[in-house]
C-alpha cells in the first residue's frame, strides 16, 4: 500500500523533472502491463474537469497528473527506477510469458468492468481505487504468477520481495518483476514538500468529494516501453510492444 510517514519525504525529484519538462527520454525505462490505458474518453473528460478543480486548489507542490497518463497495472517488469534498458532480450522473455499467459484459463475472454472510486490522498502520492468488479484482473495476475514461475522466475508481490526471483536469461542486477495487490491509478505527487501536509490533505479530501465514481469498461490491456516516467508516454507502435483486445463479440 502507499502508506504515508512522518519521517519520508513526498518531494519527488522524478517528478520535479516532469513539471519542467526536462525528463530525458530513455534515461529510465520501464517494461509493464497495464489496462485501460488510455482511460475511455468519457472517463478523461470527468477527470480533466477533475483535475482543473485540484489545480486551482491544491498548493503549488502538487503535480497533478495529465488524463493521458491513467491505467490500472496488472503487473510491473521491470521498473523504470532501475534506470536505462541494456538488455536486449528483455522484451522478448516477456513477450514469451504473455503468449502463455493470454492462452490460461484465468485470462478473461472478453471485456471486463472496474469501479473507478473517489481518490485518497495517502501521503506522497493521490490515487484512484478501483474495484476489480469481475475479479478479471486478480484472475490476470494469477496466471502471470503462474506463468513467471513456469518460466523460471517468481513475482514479488504487495510489498513482498523476498522469493522475487528474475527470468531466466536476465542480467545480474536487473530488478524482478512485481505483481501489485491493489488496483489503481496514480493521479498526483510532489515537486517539493509542501508548507502544510494537514492543509494539503484537507484540500484534497474536499475536491475528492466531487468526483462520482464511474463504471469503466475494459476491452484492451498493452505492454509497454515505459522511457519516461509515470507513464507519460504517447499511446504508439513505438511504446506498446504487446496488447490483448477483448473480442467484440464478447458481452
Amino acid at each position: 500500500l502507499l502508506v504515508s510517514t512522518a519521517a519520508m519525504s513526498w518531494a519527488n525529484p522524478v517528478v520535479a523533472s516532469l513539471a519542467l519538462g526536462d525528463v530525458v527520454p530513455g534515461k529510465m525505462k520501464g517494461l509493464v502491463l497495464n489496462c485501460s490505458w488510455p482511460m475511455p474518453h468519457e472517463v478523461q473528460q470527468a477527470y480533466d474537469s477533475f483535475r482543473e478543480r485540484l489545480k486551482d486548489a491544491m498548493p503549488k507542490e502538487a503535480y497533478i497528473y495529465p488524463s493521458s497518463t491513467l491505467h490500472c497495472t496488472i503487473c510491473t517488469f521491470r521498473a523504470f527506477t532501475a534506470g536505462p534498458l541494456e538488455d536486449e532480450g528483455a522484451i522478448g522473455r516477456w513477450c514469451s510469458v504473455l503468449e502463455k499467459v493470454k492462452a490460461s484459463e484465468h485470462w478473461p475472454k472478453g471485456s471486463f468492468r472496474l469501479k473507478m472510486g473517489r481518490p485518497t490522498l495517502e501521503g506522497s502520492a493521490g490515487i484512484f481505487r478501483f474495484e476489480d468488479l469481475d475479479g478479471s484482473i486478480a484472475a490476470m495476475r494469477q496466471a502471470l504468477r503462474e506463468a513467471i514461475v513456469a518460466q523460471g522466475g517468481q513475482a514479488a508481490e504487495g510489498i513482498d520481495w523476498s522469493k522475487a526471483k528474475t527470468l531466466p536469461g536476465t542480467p545480474e542486477g536487473e530488478p524482478a518483476s512485481h505483481l501489485p495487490d491493489i488496483v489503481h491509478s496514480t493521479v498526483l505527487r510532489w515537486t517539493a514538500e509542501p508548507s502544510s501536509r494537514e492543509e494539503a490533505m484537507e484540500i484534497f479530501q474536499k475536491i475528492a468529494e466531487t468526483w462520482e465514481p464511474l463504471e469503466v469498461k475494459v476491452t484492451v490491456c498493452k505492454a509497454v516501453l515505459e522511457d519516461i516516467p509515470y507513464m507519460h508516454i504517447p499511446d504508439d507502435l513505438k511504446h506498446v510492444w504487446w496488447r490483448w483486445d477483448a473480442p467484440s463479440d464478447a458481452p
